[in-house]
């Protein structure tokens, strides 16, 4: 038990120096449980909008008698940039087993492993002349040293001839979900339900579990 409670410690320390290294912007923590019924997880992730970049720590342990390898995408509209690495400790004590995890997919799950992936990802946009929602691949403008992305190019010409006017408007709130897939059969074994808060939504503070 004394050697499972430093290998969890260890693993605590490796993700408060990555945060210290690279200053997150926003991040959350969930905790989940795989399952081949249809995974949960402990409570819902929310996130800061406004920021330019947001990190979540995910960590999920496999409930018996799931086996198998599962795929991890980030789903919701529009589709944005992230990317998913494995986070396992500075120090591997070899106490327990730790699945493959490349190609944003986990290989090798059995009963009672215990996972741990960084999520970084990018927010949604949205246009702040018409309110729709924008995302990498639309057209993009420069204010005060921060980038605001619009749904077409007419709003990004009234933005530009007067950014005041809609600087004040609040961003939506937006939701997407990390989704673990079972490769062999396509089903769901975890889903983590993630709100990026709307700028005026004060219903969550802080958006850290």
């Amino acid at each position: 038990m004394r050697l499972k409670n430093v290998a969890f410690f260890v693993l605590a320390v490796s993700i408060s120096l990555l945060a210290a290294v690279f200053r997150w912007d926003d991040s959350a923590h969930s905790i989940g449980l795989i399952k081949a019924s249809g995974g949960e997880a402990r409570h819902p992730v929310f996130l800061g909008g406004d920021h330019d970049r947001c990190n979540l720590i995910s960590t999920a342990t496999v409930i018996p008698p799931y086996r198998g390898d599962a795929k991890v995408v980030l789903e919701g509209k529009p589709e944005l940039d992230y990317q998913i690495f494995a986070s396992g400790p500075v120090v591997d004590l070899g106490i327990r087993r730790l699945p493959k995890f490349r190609d944003n997919t986990l290989y090798g799950l059995a009963p009672m492993d215990r996972v741990a992936l960084w999520v970084l990802m990018h927010p949604p946009g949205f246009d702040r002349v018409c309110g729709m929602s924008c995302g990498k691949g639309d057209i993009h403008s420069t204010y005060q040293g921060k980038r605001y992305c619009f749904c077409s190019e007419p709003c990004r010409l009234a933005f530009e001839e007067d950014p005041t006017r809609y600087l004040l408007k609040d961003r939506p709130s937006q939701t997407y979900s990390l989704a673990f897939y079972d490769v062999k059969t396509g089903k769901s074994v975890l889903n983590v339900p993630i709100t990026f808060k709307g700028e005026g939504d004060q219903g969550h503070g802080g958006g850290h579990h």
